[in-house]
């Protein structure tokens, strides 16, 4: 168990330190006489409970309207804990309405907590709650940004800044992309002004007249890991051999030769050369004026034109040249690298590449794995599908597919609820995802969950011939 002193060590710091490890157990927050459990699963909020009555889900849906107070004490009345599972079971609202208000109410739980300016905070590590115990957040990003937005408390605001003089840089490894954070353009703006590593002090001087709004844009960007500390290391060695393999180069080449020699400095600049500054190209360029750069950029390094000691520089500038053309020239992929290139910035090509190098292998594998399903290779397949989730977490049909071969191994079925669940946070009407996920609790005798899922799918698709029969096939036990 770790244990922290919120006035030493703010809220956000500790929350942030969960998320970024992805760990799982409870965090159970002390501030008298209030005491609040937070559960995470892989550093995902799932869950808050809490003795206070006013705390209670009963008590939210109450206040919303959606519930009588008799009603809710007739439904909420046991462990806080069940308190998920049995909104889903009674069967109030659709499935999107529940997930929405539950969303709701876990935000009202957590939020206030970035403003605490004193109390005790443990984390003990354990396995994560059950699947329909849980709440499907869409974004914790988006809770921690909230959070961190409502503080208002000067002192807290400066405590989560920590030291001022340590160095910040963007993380190219974070999980989370400033663009696709639920940022205003403003926050946003400054958040994508960070650029070579400076002091906190220094980057909230920049913007010395709106100081509270930067200094909660870089505590959310370093508890969300977007932003990380600068890490002094010693210099890399030089590649001696590297280095005299271009001597000879250069030797070869000799001084009455400058179009060859800048050819190398080229070949030497392209691994921090975007696509577009390797066609040398605006942004805003057409597909017409891609194609005719790139013919243009291979007539100018035509490899007949040069020595043939540049035979290998050859080869991979114009690899680099079709890579290029080929991305720019298909509106989907170009948009995406796009997104990457405004996330990471110009001069992080490699960063980019492999952003969509990896999307690349995520739908690849999605398509292997559903071919491995179907010839009942699940286990191949659900190896090949967690890759796919983790490259793209967004991918409900990925999420569908893998529930749907780890309920094949009883030992595996909590695991697939949760992939079940989690397609459902990411599009609440999947029907296919709920018609599994009610199989599941039909399977382990949870016939009132059961029930609520094939009633769920009735009100996203009244026709659905599935539900009907499964919903008929259950009131005939």
């Amino acid at each position: 168990m770790s244990l922290e002193r919120i006035e030493i060590t703010p809220f956000a710091v500790i929350a942030g330190d969960v998320l970024q490890q992805r760990r799982s157990g409870s965090l159970t927050v002390v501030k008298p006489p209030e005491t609040r459990v937070l559960y995470w699963s892989q550093g995902e909020l799932v869950l808050a409970a809490s003795a206070a009555p006013e705390d209670s889900l009963g008590h939210f849906l109450v206040q919303r309207g959606v519930l009588s107070a008799q009603r809710a004490r007739d439904l909420f009345g046991g462990d806080p804990n069940d308190a998920v599972a049995t909104l889903h079971e009674s069967g109030l609202l659709d499935l999107s309405t529940r997930q929405t208000l539950m969303r709701e109410w876990l935000a009202a739980q957590f939020v206030p907590l970035f403003s605490l300016d004193e109390g005790t905070a443990a984390f003990e590590d354990d396995e994560p709650l059950p699947p329909e115990k849980r709440v499907f957040v869409q974004s914790s990003a988006a809770l921690f940004i909230d959070g961190i937005r409502a503080i208002t408390n000067g002192l807290v605001l400066r405590r989560s800044l920590g030291d001022l003089k340590r160095e910040i840089e963007i993380d190219r490894d974070s999980r989370f992309r400033i663009d696709a954070l639920p940022l205003t353009d403003h926050e946003r703006e400054i958040a994508s002004a960070l650029g070579d590593p400076v002091t906190i002090e220094a980057f909230l001087r920049h913007f010395s007249s709106e100081s509270a709004i930067v200094a909660k844009v870089v505590i959310s960007m370093l508890a969300l890991g977007v932003y990380k500390p600068v890490e002094h290391r010693t210099v890399a060695p030089v590649d001696y051999d590297e280095m005299q393999k271009d001597l000879q180069l250069l030797a070869a080449i000799g001084s009455e030769d400058p179009r060859s020699l800048k050819t190398v400095a080229f070949s030497k600049q392209m691994p921090a050369l975007d696509h577009y500054q390797v066609l040398d190209i605006p942004r805003a360029a057409t597909r017409a004026q891609v194609l005719s750069a790139a013919d243009t950029v291979r007539k100018r390094y035509d490899a007949s034109t040069f020595p043939i000691v540049l035979r290998d520089t050859m080869v991979a500038i114009h690899r680099r040249i079709d890579e290029a053309t080929q991305v720019l020239r298909d509106p989907v992929r170009r948009a995406e690298y796009d997104k990457l290139l405004h996330t990471q910035g110009r001069g992080s090509e490699a960063t980019i590449q492999q952003r969509m190098t990896q999307r690349m292998i995520a739908e690849q594998n999605f398509i292997k794995a559903k071919d491995l399903a179907i010839r009942g290779d699940y286990y191949g397949a659900i190896v090949l599908l967690k890759q796919t989730v983790n490259f793209v977490p967004d991918h409900a049909e990925a999420w569908v597919l893998l529930g749907s071969c780890q309920e094949r191994n009883p030992r595996w079925r909590r695991d697939a609820a949760e992939s079940f669940q989690k397609a459902l946070s990411i599009d609440p009407n999947n029907t296919d995802a709920l018609i599994s996920l009610g199989d599941l609790y039909r399977a382990e005798g949870l016939i009132t969950r059961a029930q609520t899922c094939y009633e769920d799918v009735l009100k996203i698709a009244g026709d659905n011939e599935q539900a009907r029969s499964r919903l008929a096939a259950l009131k005939r036990r």
